[in-house]
């Protein structure tokens, strides 16, 4: 089993349209009163009924750690670009696309991380949400975690009360990396905070465990981060910390430890929304502050 010393690693419409035409009228029936009646497409079985809301954003962060392997702390950088959409379809069915680019630089090593996620999910507004993911992660070959690709999926769910959503995550997956293997548990619980309806404080505690033949790689992490959204503009300034412990055993000899920590600070841009409440409530929910892959 291959894994990046620094890190426990991470895995990750076509639009139809109906055109409807109108058959010619007799001339008798040119003349009169009333008004055409148009027809009812309502019910038309293979009509997709979008909603109106088309909503999400654009991401740009930075992002600085440090980790602490056997012989010394080393640092790491970096930076991100993330794009969210979320696209109702009829009236509580929605699906929401994310995808990453991150690239971090470690002492003298650089690498590329590439995610796309797509969430399918039911959503009852000041409720629940409720629905399925499936992440595609790819690294390149600097650095590489068990990769160089992740593949995942699993299930999600959120509680939205008045002024906090309680949200969390379970899937499995798949690592690969030329012809090994290993499988994949991973779980996030978070929590957010509406201090008013554009100022947001973020709490999230992930559990992540990759498995192989002969070993196995377990890993904690804890992150919180504020998020602050201009009344009158369509931006958002957020930052935050998270925290991370990972733990490797070969067989059954404890082979070591690896903790680390980072912070990460950006701009996102929104479309569709009015509030950063009104937008997890209505638009995009999984959108938790991303970390470098360290």
């Amino acid at each position: 089993m291959c894994v990046r010393v620094t890190s426990g690693g991470r895995l990750f419409f076509l639009l139809s349209f109906l055109t409807l035409g109108s058959h010619p009228a007799p001339a008798a029936d040119l003349v009169t009163s009333d008004p055409p009646v148009p027809p009812n497409v309502e019910n038309a079985p293979l009509l997709l009924k979008f909603g109106r809301r088309f909503s999400g954003f654009v991401e740009v962060n930075s992002a600085l750690g440090k980790a602490n392997l056997v012989e010394e702390p080393v640092k790491s950088s970096g930076w991100a670009l993330r794009g969210v959409a979320n696209l109702p379809i009829r009236e509580r069915f929605n699906v929401q696309l994310d995808g990453r680019l991150e690239k971090l630089k470690f002492e003298d090593l650089s690498d590329q991380t590439m995610e796309f996620g797509a969430h399918g999910y039911y959503r009852k507004p000041d409720s629940y949400a409720i629905g399925l993911y499936a992440q595609y992660e790819r690294i390149s070959n600097e650095t590489l975690a068990v990769g160089p690709t992740e593949i995942s999926a699993g299930l999600e769910g959120a509680f939205f009360l008045s002024q906090t959503t309680v949200l969390g995550q379970i899937g499995l997956g798949q690592a690969h990396l030329e012809e090994q293997e290993a499988s994949k548990l991973n779980g996030i619980l978070g929590a957010r905070y509406y201090y008013t309806d554009n100022l947001r404080f973020d709490l999230d505690a992930g559990f992540e465990q990759l498995l192989s033949e002969d070993a196995a790689l377990k890993t904690y992490s804890i992150s919180t981060a504020a998020n602050y959204r201009l009344s009158d503009k369509p931006v958002t300034a957020f930052g935050g910390y998270r925290f991370r412990s990972s733990s490797l055993t070969s067989g059954d000899v404890h082979a070591g430890d690896t903790t680390s920590h980072g912070i990460v600070a950006g701009f996102r841009y929104h479309f569709g929304s009015t509030s950063l409440r009104e937008e997890e409530r209505n638009g995009p929910v999984w959108t938790a502050a991303p970390y470098l892959n360290y």
